[in-house]
């Protein structure tokens, strides 16, 4: 009954009715836009907003009479929003006919579309992300060079929008100092070691002995092995297997669990600097498994620095507490023995070099001074030299510019940065300083930081090419965050890439593709926040059971998820509910689910597809832990913060911000008022309540899930509460937690599983919603009212599958916004 009373809301109605306008070609609208526009106006509006009262700023009678325009879209895009959130007219006034509403939407969707052409103008640079890896695409690297570069601005909830990423001064040189870093990773400068294997047992270490003696950290011996009980400090040293050059690595570990009772004990790996702040690449999580005579062999292959090391943190739960937990003794893990071998990449020169240079006679690696390493003597440092070194200077760049701008490029586009390597040369500088300074202009060049660029010569046979080698660029960046491989390449100077078949072929395969896992994680990092999912710790004392392992389940669990809905080409609305997702054990018992049920689980490093009982509140991204905890502050939850996320991530209505001088609602951990309570009071504010009864329906419906996605029906608190019957807690019962809600229509929704049943019920404005989103990132601009008519479109398409997510990224590479900006 709750589901019908909600289609039969006059928002719901008129949006349903404005689709059809669109997409019915017996619907039509008698007169046109303009007129449209400025019939309604007259008669609803021009009492409020004509150029005299102008309340909010807005002269609907002048705009409705004026051409298309960017900045009168941007007044009809509020006007639209305002009428569709029943925001206007205001209570008490009466509201228009449902049919005349659907009309004026879509005089204003078709006035907006009649805004000229050139609105697709999508010139942007690469933000820092896609420049890391285009460059280790281009030069064949496995260099960092984010962290060099600044972060980038977000529009629209995404960083790779040309309104975001400016270009500035200071911005160049810090292109040009990644451009160097990037050279210098090319070079190998020393002549490798042979393949050695270095082991160790960790207690033949002196520190790992001092630090038993002194059991610092708590740190025992038992069986020959280390045993460490917690992540931190001191660490387990591993020195004598520590590289002694840069290079490849085949890294092992021995390890086994110490009284894990019916825990799962797992280690995270993570390769790196032993100290300072400098980032450690994570390896994975690991379990711990075996004994002392069979122990488990963690085994991976990485890159590691000279001097750098293995690190080896125990990750064990449930927490064991000393003073609490006296019926079992404490795990820990035994960290028996590590090695490394290595380097296994022998090739000097390097292949990056080889590929940069040419493996070509006049082309050779020699000394250049001697320089002292602690383990070997007489080390000779190479530099790049060459027999002929204009010939092969030109040669470099001739064959280096074309890739890098991703397009045929003429000799004379090419000759700039040819002549300043000659300069170098003629200069008195080196053939390595001189191929240095084209190699790093090449890679701050426009040509190369700037995708869709205009043609670089005039006539239809220039625009063609220019457009089929932009389109190459769009698809590659938009699914794999990077450069086009030679395939699409080849299908531009073809001329093959305007065939939509050909287009849909290649999503396919680029889909199937590694690199389209860049996809995954900055999409679903910007959509459902994934990339901030560490910046908040989770308070102690209110959720003592949150550790490192269960954040890293949060975030797997949604990638997997999303990943399976695009492979499968499952439903939209899968997002909103689905009936299975992807766990491991350590999130399979935060979720409370029995692994007696789901065996499989076992275990913290392997993630399974678990099909959810029909009775479970998860199901779909708003239950998933990682949306829940990036949307709470680590101590308490919002409703304004979720129920924003809701309405904008996936039913794509944008609220406007709070009026002026609005106080947020600091939640009160003590347990004297409740969320709801506090926000009563906050929204009983007319200016407020307008948007709050949009936001806080699905706000509050999401206050079933704590901070760090646990489900509840009480609060907990640090303050007044009841004592909890067993094990002791570090947090009170608070007042309970209820998840009603009233609908604007003054409909009540009990629960979150109805109201997560009702939004499933619409996935056609769920689709809507993550066509707009798909479109932004896909094509690099923001979504104007224009391009309403076209996300429409791409829904239409996708009905069919229906409303499948890889049909919906093909719409998009379809559509008119993508194939010709």
């Amino acid at each position: 009954m709750v589901l019908d009373d909600f289609f039969r809301r006059p928002f719901v109605k008129v949006t349903l009715l404005l689709l059809a306008c669109i997409s019915c070609p017996d619907v039509s609208i008698a007169a046109t836009p303009k007129t449209t526009l400025q019939s309604f106006v007259t008669k609803h509006c021009s009492a409020c907003h004509d150029s005299d009262a102008k309340e909010a700023g807005l002269d609907l009678v002048g705009l409705a009479g004026a051409d298309p325009s960017s900045e009168g879209l941007s007044a009809w895009k509020q006007v639209r929003e305002a009428i569709l959130q029943q925001r206007m007219p205001p209570k008490g006034e009466e509201r228009p006919e449902e049919n005349e509403i659907a009309r004026f939407q879509a005089a204003i969707l078709e006035h907006a579309s009649q805004l000229p052409a050139d609105r697709y103008a999508s010139l942007r640079r690469l933000n820092r992300r896609e420049y890391e890896n285009t460059v280790r695409d281009l030069l064949g690297i496995d260099a960092s060079l984010v962290d060099l570069l600044p972060e980038d601005g977000s529009v629209q909830g995404f960083d790779n929008v040309a309104d975001g990423l400016s270009i500035s001064s200071v911005l160049m040189e810090q292109y040009l100092e990644a451009a160097n870093h990037a050279f210098d990773s090319v070079i190998r400068r020393i002549e490798p070691l042979p393949v050695e294997t270095r082991h160790v047992r960790l207690l033949d270490v002196n520190d790992n002995q001092e630090s038993v003696k002194k059991k610092k950290g708590g740190v025992i011996e038992v069986d020959g092995a280390l045993v460490k009980f917690t992540p931190g400090w001191p660490p387990a040293r591993v020195d004598p297997v520590h590289p002694i050059e840069d290079g490849v690595y085949r890294c092992r570990v021995a390890v086994w669990p110490i009284d894990p009772s019916d825990r799962t004990l797992a280690v995270a790996v993570y390769v790196g600097s032993l100290f300072g702040t400098e980032s450690r690449r994570f390896i994975g999580i690991f379990d711990v498994t075996g004994s002392a005579e069979q122990p488990r062999i963690i085994e991976f292959t990485s890159p590691i620095e000279e001097g750098h090391s293995i690190h080896v943190l125990p990750r064990i739960w449930p927490e064991h507490i000393t003073y609490r937990d006296k019926h079992e003794p404490r795990p820990g893990v035994a960290i028996a023995w590590a090695e490394t071998t290595g380097p296994l990449d022998q090739d000097f020169p390097s292949l990056a070099q080889q590929r940069l240079f040419g493996d070509v006679d006049s082309i050779s690696l020699v000394p250049a001074e001697t320089v002292w390493m602690r383990h070997r003597k007489g080390v000779q440092r190479h530099v790049v030299d060459s027999s002929q070194p204009r010939q092969d200077a030109e040669r470099i760049l001739h064959d280096l510019i074309p890739r890098a701008f991703r397009r045929p490029v003429s000799d004379e586009e090419m000759q700039p940065f040819v002549q300043l390597t000659l300069d170098r040369l003629e200069a008195g500088r080196t053939f390595e300083q001189a191929v240095r300074s084209g190699v790093t202009a090449v890679l701050c060049a426009p040509q190369f930081l700037l995708l869709n660029q205009p043609p670089v010569a005039a006539g239809p046979s220039a625009r063609q090419t220019c457009q089929q080698y932009n389109l190459a660029s769009r698809m590659s960046y938009f699914l794999w965050s990077t450069m086009p491989d030679d395939r699409l390449l080849k299908l531009a100077a073809a001329n093959r890439l305007i065939d939509p078949e050909v287009r849909n072929a290649e999503v396919d395969r680029m889909l199937k593709d590694p690199r389209s896992q860049h996809f995954v994680q900055n999409f679903t990092g910007q959509w459902l926040r994934l990339r901030e999912i560490e910046d908040t710790t989770p308070d102690t004392k209110l959720y003592p059971e949150f550790d490192p392992l269960l954040q890293e389940a949060m975030v797997q669990e949604t990638t997997r998820f999303f990943r399976h809905v695009l492979d499968e080409n499952l439903s939209v609305q899968q997002f909103v509910d689905s009936d299975f997702t992807f766990l491991n054990e350590r999130l399979a018992r935060h979720y409370g689910l029995s692994l007696k049920d789901n065996p499989a689980l076992r275990g913290h490093e392997n993630y399974e597809k678990v099909a959810l009982p029909k009775t479970s509140v998860r199901g779909g991204v708003l239950a998933q832990a990682s949306l829940l905890k990036v949307t709470a502050n680590g101590t308490t939850t919002s409703p304004v913060t979720r129920g924003l996320w809701v309405l904008d991530g996936l039913l794509g209505q944008v609220m406007p911000p709070p009026p002026p001088g609005i106080p947020a609602v600091e939640p009160d951990i003590r347990g004297a008022t409740t969320i709801r309570e506090q926000m009563r009071l906050h929204s009983g504010n007319q200016s407020c309540a307008k948007c709050h009864q949009w936001i806080d329906p699905p706000g509050f419906a999401l206050e079933e899930f704590d901070a760090i996605g646990g489900h509840r029906d009480f609060y907990r608190s640090i303050g007044e509460g009841e004592k909890i019957s067993g094990p002791k807690l570090s947090y009170l019962k608070g007042p309970p937690v209820i998840s009603s809600v009233s609908l604007p229509s003054e409909q009540t929704v009990d629960g979150f599983q109805n109201f997560r049943a009702m939004l499933a019920l619409n996935p056609q404005r769920i689709a809507t919603s993550l066509a707009a989103k798909l479109f932004v990132y896909g094509t690099g601009r923001p979504v104007t009212l224009a391009d309403q008519g076209t996300i429409e479109a791409l829904v239409t398409q996708s009905k069919a599958e229906p409303y499948g997510l890889k049909s919906l990224v093909k719409s998009v590479v379809n559509s008119p916004g993508f194939v010709d900006p």
